[in-house]
């Protein structure tokens, strides 16, 4: 199995006294994330799923992401911003029929903790920014690195003319 880490996209400041959890994409990372979509869509073969964070900023990148994939949003998973990777993948691994791809979109520094752990490579994961690793057959919790992806490289890919590859 694939498994895609996409951190959201830009997102507000929180305002004075305001949660951090409520924060929203700017008009920018909405923008953004709708490009950088559109050519993680060209990058994304097979059967799918779709989990993201439930805060806003993530969410609204992640429904980017589903409209560019022509799919849905699998699963809102608190683990995410919680940083848990051993809850999500217990429950990737409780799935009953396990998807070729599992995109996660979620926050930092547990995007780049997760990506160092499963991968055994730093990297810097900045917003909007996608990781793709293919997960070990045996040990699902070591993985080779495939790619790594700044938003406007995606972006670029998106605009190309031609059809994507097929999914």
């Amino acid at each position: 199995m694939d498994l895609i880490l996409v951190r959201h996209a830009e997102a507000e400041d929180a305002p004075p006294g305001g949660a951090d959890q409520d924060r929203e994409l700017t008009a920018h990372g909405r923008k953004v994330a709708a490009a950088m979509a559109q050519g993680l869509a060209r990058c994304v073969e097979g059967r799918t799923l779709l989990w993201t964070s439930p805060l806003p900023r993530a969410r609204q990148t992640a429904e980017r992401v589903a409209h560019a994939l022509e799919m849905v949003i699998d699963r809102e998973h608190d683990a995410i911003p919680a940083g848990d990777l051993d809850l999500l993948h217990a429950d990737w691994r409780s799935l009953a029929r396990r998807p070729d791809t599992l995109i996660l979109v979620g926050h930092q520094p547990h995007l780049g903790l997760w990506a160092e752990r499963l991968t055994g490579v730093a990297l810097p994961i900045k917003k909007a920014s996608v990781v793709a690793m293919r997960l070990g057959a045996e040990d699902d919790l070591a993985a080779k690195l495939l790619w790594y992806a700044h938003p406007d490289a995606l972006a670029n890919l998106g605009r190309r003319k031609g059809s994507p590859p097929r999914r």
